[in-house]
């Protein structure tokens, strides 16, 4: 069963400013009843509708005639009971004022949308990397929920306008919560190599064919995020500094990098498309596809179905369903093979 964590955080709040306000009320209620039997000699029920229609401040007439102890005791009994629903006004007013209601009603939107996901990626972590990967990700159109518990980082989830759960990922029941079940990709990118890691034993338990794809600091993290079911385990440093490396002594290499993976629009793009049973490339020899001459896409690398293997394009080499190709063109000839991929034979 899926939680609702904002929803029951923004609930708990209001029920225990409103537990305190009438713990208050009952409170002052208590101690006018004991004032007035003490001070007064008055009987239980007097001493009650005395207390009420002070705090109450109808204005009717006293039970029975003051005495200066009684009269002090009053005001005292009047000041504290204004102070006490002044009190409750503000806080009550504060959460309509300031817009408390309406983050929750948007909040209840957002999470309306997250349980219509279909095949979408789960971000774990909304860093300098986890919000880099969000902004490529709604780049690209990819549907995706991020999880970050952080006050922060939730402003400014709420500012770009993404979805997202205000949950520790390692937590029970989060994961669920952002539909892991139905998801297709995790990415952890939370700061800590033991947090990605167990988030990482966890995605793996619940969607066992879920692609999982995990940040790392220690490389001696590695082979334990590996074993614990990680597809990819990613350095950003050892990425950064590859990058460097081939900045200063290939930067031709370089830019030709950069101009398949920056963000914005590009002319060039690396992509992967899979072969579909039955389609137009199901069983044809790379030389007999025609893939260049009809799309336009280069293809760059070829990963067999059986095997993790990346393989060279080699002309006989025989494509089948379940084949990855690694290709490289503009978003448009990517689209035609995309098409090729999945359009059965004609007849």
């Amino acid at each position: 069963m899926k939680k609702d964590f904002t929803y029951h955080a923004y609930l708990s709040t209001l029920t225990n400013q409103a537990l305190t306000l009438l713990l208050l009320v009952l409170a002052l209620i208590l101690l006018g009843v004991t004032g007035y039997m003490y001070l007064e000699r008055w009987p239980f029920i007097d001493a009650l509708y005395m207390t009420v229609i002070t705090l109450a401040t109808v204005g009717f007439k006293e039970v029975y005639p003051l005495s200066n102890s009684g009269k002090v005791f009053t005001i005292v009994l009047v000041t504290s009971g204004v102070g006490v629903f002044t009190y409750g006004a503000v806080t009550f007013s504060r959460l309509l004022v300031e817009g408390e209601l309406k983050r929750v009603f948007d909040r209840r939107r957002l999470e309306r949308e997250m349980r219509k996901l279909r095949d979408h990626v789960i971000v774990c972590g909304f860093g300098r990397l986890g919000e880099k990967v969000s902004e490529e990700l709604y780049r690209k159109g990819i549907p995706f929920v991020v999880v970050e518990n952080d006050p922060n980082r939730i402003s400014k989830l709420e500012e770009k306008g993404y979805l997202y759960i205000e949950a520790d990922s390692s937590h029970e029941g989060v994961l669920e919560q952002a539909g892991i079940e139905d998801a297709k990709i995790l990415i952890a990118v939370v700061g800590s190599d033991a947090d990605n890691l167990f988030i990482t034993l966890s995605a793996r338990e619940l969607n066992p064919k879920l692609h999982i794809v995990a940040r790392v600091e220690d490389p001696q993290a590695t082979r334990k995020l590996y074993k614990a079911g990680a597809n990819r385990v990613i350095s950003p440093y050892d990425v950064g500094a590859n990058m460097l490396v081939h900045a200063a002594l290939k930067p031709a290499v370089t830019d030709f990098i950069e101009l398949t993976t920056r963000l914005g629009p590009v002319t060039l793009i690396l992509e992967e498309v899979v072969i579909e049973k039955g389609s137009a490339l199901d069983g044809v020899l790379i030389k007999e596809s025609k893939i260049r001459e009809d799309t336009g896409a280069i293809v760059v690398a070829v990963r067999k179905a059986d095997t993790s293997n990346i393989l060279r394009p080699e002309p006989h080499l025989k494509l089948e369903k379940g084949d990855l190709l690694v290709v490289l063109g503009m978003r448009e000839d990517i689209e035609k093979l995309e098409d090729l991929a999945r359009t059965p034979h004609s007849l």
